[in-house]
């Protein structure tokens, strides 16, 4: 996720621009594929523009009109496949999370909320046992669960197991990836920590990692075939 850019339009170098541009900042970004053809995925995050844009990143078109995504600004954004079409995860300050078929354009279902929350930081889509999940937190939660981390059921909308319970301040980002073959999700907070969960259990895998400061971004990769290491970007927020 690329958090509330201050630039209004939305550049692809170094091959071309994007044709057109948002009215207030960018919340989120991501790349997918739609019908064959590569494409980013933007919203805004303010109260003038709260739509979601597609661009053709082969010519740099938009395609097709703008979707209203939320009411009011949208924040949270990560792409995943349902039946083999590409659907946006969406989370705004209207403190839900909405799930679109990017080719019909539509959304799926109603909107998700979370219990006690104002606003929708962070969404990641994975994989667990072979069905698609996605991750969402918000920035306010329940005191007595200690601010949970929700995973749903990508597909069907119904909440996948408990909640990710650990972190004792607002939970910023997430993302998921595998180790040793089973599906993670790396969460940061500004508790100061990064904690690591196995998503089949719901369980932490060992100890958090304190980094002083507000996690801002977590991301997930491999180093030399073993496990993920999260990456870390501190933040005061």
């Amino acid at each position: 996720m690329l958090a509330l850019l201050g630039a209004l339009a939305v550049v692809v170098w170094p091959s071309s621009d994007l044709l057109g541009h948002h009215d207030d900042p960018v919340g989120a970004m991501a790349v997918g594929e739609l019908e064959g053809r590569p494409v980013a995925v933007s919203v805004g995050s303010g109260y003038d523009d709260t739509t979601l844009r597609m661009w053709d990143l082969t010519t740099g078109d938009p395609i097709g009109e703008p979707i209203v995504a939320h009411p009011v600004g949208v924040v949270a954004l990560a792409l995943g496949e349902v039946n083999g079409r590409l659907v946006a995860v969406t989370g705004g300050y209207d403190d839900a999370v909405r799930i679109w078929d990017l080719t019909t354009r539509e959304l799926i279902g109603e909107p998700i909320r979370l219990s006690n929350t104002e606003r929708i930081d962070a969404v990641a889509v994975g994989e667990v046992d072979g069905r698609a999940v996605f991750v969402a937190a918000g920035d306010w939660g329940d005191a007595a669960q200690r601010l949970p981390v929700h995973v749903w059921d990508l597909a069907t909308h119904e909440a996948f197991g408990e909640p990710l319970v650990g972190h004792t301040d607002l939970v910023f980002t997430v993302a998921l990836g595998q180790a040793n073959g089973r599906a993670v999700a790396v969460t940061g907070s500004v508790d100061g920590t990064t904690r690591m969960w196995d998503l089949a259990t719901r369980k932490p895998i060992g100890d958090p990692l304190i980094i002083g400061g507000g996690a801002g971004d977590v991301v997930v990769g491999q180093v030399d075939g073993s496990r993920p290491r999260s990456g870390v970007k501190s933040s005061t927020r």
